[in-house]
């Protein structure tokens, strides 16, 4: 059996007070979307609490060919849904896009 491959997203994430259980939610509703709309792009979300407010979340996606094209998209409905679900409640700066970055080891 071949062994997969992943790329990574990792963001941070500041969640203003009161709004934690929403962002949790929201991450939660986003991660189940994404993995029956991408099943073969799409490994899942991982959501970390660092913080009272703040949280890390790192996208798995599947090395295969194609998810290259099809990043836009999902980022798309996800930028989407947060700006519907959370407007300015929630913070985010990326730490790693997989797109932008070289990978130095594998």
């Amino acid at each position: 059996m071949e062994e997969s491959k992943y790329l990574y997203d990792v963001s941070m994430s500041y969640v203003n007070p009161g709004w934690q259980e929403r962002y949790c939610q929201l991450v939660k509703d986003i991660d189940r979307h994404l993995k029956k709309q991408y099943a073969g792009y799409f490994a899942g979300l991982h959501l970390y609490q660092t913080g009272p407010m703040n949280y890390v979340v790192v996208a798995v996606y599947y090395d295969v060919p194609g998810v290259q094209e099809e990043l836009p998209k999902i980022l798309h409905y996800v930028n989407e849904e947060y700006r519907d679900t959370v407007g300015h409640n929630v913070r985010r700066k990326q730490v790693l896009k997989f797109d932008r970055a070289k990978r130095l080891h594998c």
